[in-house]
C-alpha cells in the first residue's frame, strides 16, 4: 500500500510525546500516513515553512492564527496539552531591569508572560525588557547561560529551572484558566480530508493509550524518544497534570477567545481579521 506522506512542523520537548508513540507503535502507518516530523527551534521558523509550503500540518499556538501571518488559509483542527506555561526567574522579586526571554515579543507565550508578572507577581514589564531567543529550548538555555533573568516555560523545562534554582512565578492557569496551549493547523481545503482525519484520528489513540498507561508508559515512551532520564522525570506530572494530555481535543470558541483576551490586552490596537469561530476547522467546535 504506498503511504499518503505528511510533513508536520513541531517544537522539541515532550508535548510531542503522543506523536512519537504513534510513530513507535507505526499507528500512522495503519492508518495510511508516513508522518514526517521536523523539529523548529523558533516560531518564525514554523510559520515561515509553513508560508513555504514546507508543512502539511503544524502543532503550535493557536495565537499564530490570530497574528494573520499564516497563509494557505489555516484552521485549527485538534486541541492539545503540553502542560501549564510557567513562569520562572532566578530567586528574588522581579526587577525593572530584568531581561524575559520571549520566542517572539508579540506570542502568546510572551503575553502569558506579561499576564503573570503584572497579576500575579504585581511587577509588569515593558516592551524592552522582552528579549527573542527562540523556542522553550532555547529560552531555557538563555537561563542557564545568563542571557536572560526569566521566561515561560512548559514541561519539562519547568521543573529543570526549578531544580537548577530559577523560582516559579505563576502559570496560565491562574491568569487565563480557559486558554488553549497547543493546536493542530491544516488548510482548511484539507481540514476534512481522510488524511488529516486519519492523523487527528491516531493522535487521539496514542494520547488516550499514554494516558491509561500512566507515569510508566508516558516515561517508556519519551526515554524511547532519546530525551534524557531527568527531562523524561521532569516531564511526567505536567503532562498528568491540569494542562496535559487530558486536555479536551476539542477547539472551542471559548478556548480562542481566552487566547484573543490575551493579545487584546497586551495589544491594544489589535483586533482579529475574521470571526474566531471562522478559525475552527469544519465540524470541530463543540
Amino acid at each position: 500500500m504506498q503511504l499518503r506522506q505528511l510533513t508536520a512542523g513541531v517544537f522539541p520537548g515532550a508535548g510531542g510525546v503522543h506523536l512519537h508513540h504513534a510513530i513507535d507503535c507505526e499507528y500512522f502507518q495503519q492508518a495510511g500516513l508516513e508522518v514526517n516530523l521536523v523539529q523548529v527551534v523558533s516560531s518564525d521558523q514554523q510559520l515561515a515553512g509553513w508560508n513555504d509550503g514546507d508543512f502539511d500540518i503544524t502543532h503550535t499556538s493557536p495565537d499564530h492564527l490570530l497574528r494573520g501571518l499564516l497563509k494557505r488559509d489555516p484552521v485549527a483542527v485538534r486541541a492539545e496539552g503540553i502542560g501549564e506555561l510557567a513562569v520562572h526567574r532566578r530567586r528574588g522579586a522581579p526587577l525593572p531591569t530584568d531581561r524575559w526571554a520571549v520566542d517572539n515579543a508579540r506570542s502568546a507565550f510572551a503575553f502569558v508572560l506579561r499576564a503573570v508578572l503584572a497579576d500575579v507577581a504585581g511587577s509588569p514589564v515593558t516592551d524592552d525588557q522582552l528579549v527573542p531567543v527562540g523556542g522553550t529550548l532555547q529560552r531555557f538555555q538563555a537561563l542557564l547561560s545568563d542571557a536572560a533573568d526569566g521566561t515561560t516555560l512548559h514541561p519539562p523545562f519547568d521543573v529543570l529551572a526549578a531544580e537548577q534554582g530559577f523560582s516559579r512565578v505563576g502559570g496560565h492557569l491562574q491568569v487565563a484558566p480557559d486558554l488553549i496551549t497547543n493546536v493542530v493547523v491544516t488548510p482548511r481545503e484539507a481540514a476534512t480530508a481522510w488524511h488529516t482525519r486519519a492523523y487527528v484520528e491516531v493522535c487521539r489513540r496514542s494520547t488516550e493509550e499514554l494516558l491509561a498507561s500512566g507515569a510508566p508508559g508516558i516515561e517508556a515512551a519519551l526515554l524511547r524518544h532519546g530525551l534524557p532520564q531527568a527531562a523524561v522525570r521532569a516531564a511526567v506530572p505536567g503532562l498528568l497534570g491540569p494542562a496535559g494530555l487530558s486536555t479536551s481535543s476539542e477547539v472551542t470558541a471559548r478556548g480562542i477567545e481566552a487566547v484573543a483576551g490575551l493579545r487584546r490586552r497586551f495589544t491594544p490596537d489589535w483586533r482579529p481579521a475574521c470571526p474566531l469561530t471562522s478559525l475552527i476547522g469544519p465540524g470541530r467546535e463543540r
